[in-house]
């Protein structure tokens, strides 16, 4: 009965690991729990955040008078940044 139980619990284990179900990825973070389904839907989130951050930084560095900021900061981080 033992080799019975231990035979069908690796077998379970193997089917387990084969799961096409398990193919999500999922990251916890300071935003809480994120789950990956592989439709890309991150990276363009992401793509958008970059381009939203370089948007604001070259408004920033053309502006600079607008504001009242001295110095080239902005202008420094933006061609660092955003090349």
């Amino acid at each position: 009965m033992r080799k019975v139980l231990l035979v069908t619990a690796a077998l379970g284990g193997l089917i387990i690991q084969e799961a096409p179900s398990f193919a999500q990825g999922f990251r916890v973070g300071p935003g809480g729990v994120e789950i990956d389904d592989g439709r890309g839907y991150r990276e363009d989130r992401e793509e958008r955040r970059y381009r939203r951050m370089c948007r604001e930084l070259r408004d920033a560095c053309e502006n600079r008078d607008l504001y009242g900021e001295e110095g080239q900061g902005n202008c420094r981080r933006y061609r660092r940044t955003c090349g």
